[in-house]
């Protein structure tokens, strides 16, 4: 695969977060540890996202403002990942690696 091919597929793994995430889990992340990587992290933070939004819906905007902040910082995350730089998200990270087997 070329690399810029590849490399899109970090920013498509965040971009729909928990949902991109189990796509290319699916089909790119068994046979590239990175990726599978990459896409678990997706995963738990889409998942974080979520739970938050559900908690928090009765504190208008609150939950709503905090699942958008997390979404930016997947976003920030698949950038540094197409351009090579892999960032460990506290915890998720962790547990992305040890399903994974690979070590940021």
């Amino acid at each position: 695969m070329e690399k810029g091919k590849k490399n899109i597929m970090y920013i498509f793994t965040y971009l729909l977060s928990w949902l991109s995430g189990i796509i290319v889990f699916v089909t790119k992340g068994q046979n590239d540890k990175r990726m599978k990587f990459h896409s678990l992290q997706a995963i738990f933070l889409g998942v974080i996202a979520v739970v938050l939004d559900l908690i928090l819906f009765f504190i208008p905007f609150l939950g709503s403002i905090l699942a958008f902040l997390i979404f930016v910082y997947g976003m920030y995350i698949a950038v540094k990942a197409y351009y090579g730089e892999d960032i460990k998200v506290p915890v998720i990270a962790d547990y992305a690696a040890k399903y994974s087997d690979y070590t940021p």
